[in-house]
């Protein structure tokens, strides 16, 4: 199989190209090598790699700053990926692109399965289910994978600022009232790279086993460094942000364990093996 990945200068494009079978061909393309935004560039790039898979990890990711960077988030998460499907599709190419728990408004009291009813509260939220949609309607043959609370040793994340924060003995306070699934960025590779090689298609939830409030991740974090005097706890109302976030974001993954016959590492197990990566 021939794969062309965007974004592999990213915390998951990085992963990506770290756990290439050997049965794959890759051609990674940072986004100094290729901004997803070019189109031209985009379709030249398609036409000559011939790839028989292109994997998206190229997205808008600033949450916060998406509140007022509206037109940026729509044009790499939404405009951007609609054209990636027709480019795709007209040089009979397959797309992976991944999406987020934040398309859902977080209302729920049991986990969203792929055909829960959308619903963004910010604008980020908003540009990524845009994406979705576009590419839907660009009639590829594609997969959306929908991942949430990515961490990784490559990249900005909430375990590495805790990390950081417990290792300089920093008093830290976290929300308890905002729950989703840990994921790590090495633990999703390896399963894209399943579901790339078995030709899966439509939408799937893709994260670690398990949920979690940010404020049970932080103090897992600082209580394997012996630190867990210095975390307290929030509310969301105590800690504002430009943007809302869902206050339950759960992605069920129930076809993906069937798909898989299994389901992904523990989010504690896989945030020790991040914690041994970055120590």
């Amino acid at each position: 199989m021939r794969a062309m990945l965007l974004g592999a200068g990213g915390m998951l494009g990085h992963d990506l190209a770290a756990t290439v079978p050997a049965t794959v061909t890759l051609f990674p393309y940072t986004k100094a090598e290729l901004d997803i935004t070019d189109e031209k560039a985009l379709a030249a790039t398609i036409a000559t790699v011939k790839p028989d898979v292109v994997i998206n990890a190229a997205a808008y990711t600033a949450v916060d700053r998406a509140e007022t960077e509206r037109d940026l988030a729509f044009r790499v998460n939404a405009e951007a990926v609609g054209a990636l499907g027709r480019i795709a599709r007209s040089n009979g190419a397959r797309v992976i692109h991944f999406s987020t728990d934040y398309v859902f408004d977080g209302e729920a009291i049991d986990p969203y399965t792929e055909e829960s009813p959308t619903n963004p509260v910010n604008m980020y939220g908003a540009s990524k289910l845009a994406g979705e949609n576009a590419l839907r309607q660009s009639e590829a043959d594609s997969l959306i994978i929908r991942t949430q609370w990515l961490f990784g040793v490559h990249g900005k994340s909430f375990p590495r600022t805790m990390w950081e924060r417990a290792k300089a003995s920093l008093q830290t306070k976290v929300v308890r009232d905002q729950t989703g699934r840990p994921t790590y960025a090495e633990d999703l590779a390896e399963a894209v790279w399943t579901l790339a090689q078995r030709g899966a298609r439509g939408v799937l939830h893709v994260a670690n086993d398990g949920n979690a409030t940010w404020f049970e991740l932080a103090n897992h974090i600082f209580t394997r460094l012996d630190r867990s005097t210095l975390l307290s706890s929030c509310l969301t109302v105590e800690y504002p942000t430009a943007a809302r976030r869902p206050r339950y974001s759960v992605l069920a993954t129930t076809q993906l364990e069937q798909d898989m016959r299994g389901a992904l590492p523990a989010w504690r197990a896989a945030v020790d093996r991040f914690l041994r990566s970055v120590t």
